[in-house]
Formats: structure tokens, C-alpha cells, sequence
């Protein structure tokens, strides 16, 4: 499905919506990390039987998605700052001129200048 999202918008579109939705689950982050320490400073921990039972009950589950909505954010980041850093061709340099085979895993592209082929979104050599 990635790879027919970038054929069809090219990959700069590509990579600046997957950006995008990244820094969304990022505020989500944020505005649930705000929730929880608005919990514990307005209903606080103090209060004793099912209500503090409850209270942190909440808490935690707050602290789950906190953790799951902050992993959502660095994998779809991290994969598409993976991908723009192998956008470039390696034969004439040029940068997110290329087409994809569709369906394909792992992404391979063939620039529209050159003809080169490579693989998007691994790890370039060091050379």
C-alpha cells in the first residue's frame, strides 16, 4: 500500500503527509501526557478505597496509551527519515525522481533520469 501511495503521489507529497501524520500522533502524545498530570494534580492519589483504586487504574491505562501513541509516532518518523535519506539516486544525484514496482517488499526504485535501480528505505553503505 506504501508503495502505491508513492507512485501516485510522488515522493516528496509522499514523505512530507507521512511527516505530517507523525507529528499527529505526537500531539496525541503530548495532550494525553497533559490529561495524566491533570489527573494526578486535580483528583490527586490521596483519597482512599475504590476511588484511588480507580484514579490509578485510569493513570495507567493513560500511561499505556501514552507509550503506544509515542511508539506510532517514532516508527512512522524514523521510517520516513530512512526513506528520505536513500531518495537519491547514487548514479546522478537527483532526488525523488523515481518510480516504484508496486506491491513490492522491500521498496525498489528505478530513477526517471538514469535508469538506476536501488532499494528505498534501507540503510545506505559507508563507504
Amino acid at each position: 500500500m506504501q508503495n502505491r501511495l508513492i507512485q501516485q503521489i510522488k515522493f516528496n507529497r509522499w514523505h512530507e503527509r507521512q511527516l505530517f501524520l507523525s507529528f499527529a500522533w505526537l500531539l496525541s502524545c503530548l495532550m494525553c501526557g497533559f490529561l495524566f498530570v491533570a489527573i494526578i494534580e486535580f483528583v490527586g492519589v490521596n483519597f482512599s478505597g475504590i476511588f484511588s483504586i480507580l484514579s490509578i487504574f485510569v493513570l495507567y491505562l493513560i500511561g499505556i496509551a501514552i507509550i503506544e501513541l509515542f511508539r506510532r509516532f517514532w516508527m512512522r518518523f524514523s521510517f520516513a527519515q530512512l526513506c528520505a535519506n536513500s531518495a537519491t539516486c547514487n548514479s546522478c544525484g537527483s532526488y525523488g525522481a523515481f518510480e516504484v514496482r508496486v506491491g513490492t517488499r522491500p521498496i525498489y526504485a528505478r530513477c526517471q533520469k538514469c535508469d538506476h535501480q536501488w532499494v528505498i528505505g534501507q540503510q545506505k553503505e559507508r563507504g
